[in-house]
């Protein structure tokens, strides 16, 4: 999917601070690496997989001939409390980007007073040791700051796809399925090189439209993040539709 959590703001902030602190923090990383499957992270938006067609008839088995697949890109997008918990993520992250920011202002204020300065009186050396403490300080303290913001949203995905995963074991043991396979229903982006090596290189070519458990597996997980709510793996009943993406 082409979405992503990308500190860009961030990132940015960090850019700038190196040029008046030190050259290896140039090599910030780009926060918000996709989860495994996926082809990017929060904050921007793709073309939703067009609903399914030819809903099955109520009350039959999911899946076809004990075979199905689920589209995990597309659960990761629109499962409701992943999405709060980024959110939760991106305001810590502008939060820390503030912070940078006053840092940023504090350095430039230390530099402008140090010009006043004779160049090796007692005054000159001691802005000048302080400024290099401060620095330091900086550079350490946006090194915890990125592998914290990192290790946090790695436990975050982490636990979503252990959720997906625990009720795609359900819905598929509930509904006699013997076999789950993940794919992409994105539509391929005929303008984008990438995206069409993506289609191009799509481990399934065909399935039928009635082996897509994605809408139930979505459903599920936001019902079940609601309280007093459950009945993971069990089949909506009784409207006789199926789940639209």
């Amino acid at each position: 999917m082409k979405t992503t959590f990308s500190y860009i703001a961030f990132a940015a902030a960090l850019a700038i601070l190196a040029g008046n602190t030190s050259s290896s923090l140039a090599q910030a990383p780009q926060y918000g690496a996709p989860a495994p499957g996926m082809t990017s992270g929060v904050g921007q938006t793709q073309p939703m997989a067009p609903p399914m067609q030819g809903a099955p008839v109520a009350n039959a088995g999911l899946g076809v001939n004990g075979i199905a697949v689920v589209d995990v890109a597309y659960i990761f997008k629109k499962h409701a409390r992943f999405l709060q918990e980024m959110d939760m993520m991106k305001q810590k992250v502008e939060a820390a980007e503030q912070g940078l920011k006053k840092d940023q202002d504090d350095l430039k204020r230390m530099s402008d007073q140090l010009k006043t300065f004779a160049p090796g009186s007692p005054d000159y050396k001691k802005m000048e040791a302080d400024m290099l403490k401060k620095q330091g300080d900086i550079n350490l303290n946006v090194s915890l700051q990125k592998k914290d913001f990192m290790d946090q949203e790695g436990r975050i995905y982490f636990n979503v796809s252990r959720e997906i995963d625990d009720a795609v074991k359900q819905i598929a043991t509930k509904n006699n399925i013997v076999l789950v396979l993940r794919f992409n229903g994105d539509p391929v982006d005929p303008a984008d090189r990438n995206d069409i090596l993506r289609g191009i290189n799509k481990p399934i070519v065909y399935y039928d439209q009635r082996m897509d458990i994605t809408p139930y597996v979505l459903q599920d997980l936001n019902r079940s993040a609601a309280p007093g709510t459950g009945n993971i793996g069990v089949r909506p009943q009784p409207t006789g539709t199926q789940p639209l993406r």
